[in-house]
């Protein structure tokens, strides 16, 4: 569950890494930009783009299937077991 969070939440939020990042060093060099409001709304709008398209991706390349009985996580003997989704038999 987490992952699939952070797959989401880090193309959301590397916009303002990197910004901040580049805050610093031209800060440190003299400069004396901010954030502003225009270019929060500039990167939060690019953080979007980049979280559809990581939800796009998430949905090409996961694996579906159309039939069968899905079984949920458990916990058994002090482990848990992954889900999956049994194949129904084939009525001929």
């Amino acid at each position: 569950m987490i992952r699939s969070f952070l797959v989401h939440l880090i193309p959301l939020l590397l916009p303002f890494v990197v910004y901040a990042i580049y805050l610093y060093y031209v800060r440190r060099a003299g400069g004396e930009k901010t954030w502003a409001g225009k270019t929060v709304a500039i990167l939060t709008l690019i953080g979007l783009i980049l979280m559809s398209f990581s939800f796009i991706a998430l949905w090409a390349f996961t694996e579906r299937t159309a039939e069968g009985q899905y079984i949920p996580p458990r916990y058994e003997n002090g482990r848990i077991i992954d889900s999956e989704v049994i194949p129904t038999p084939d009525k001929k």
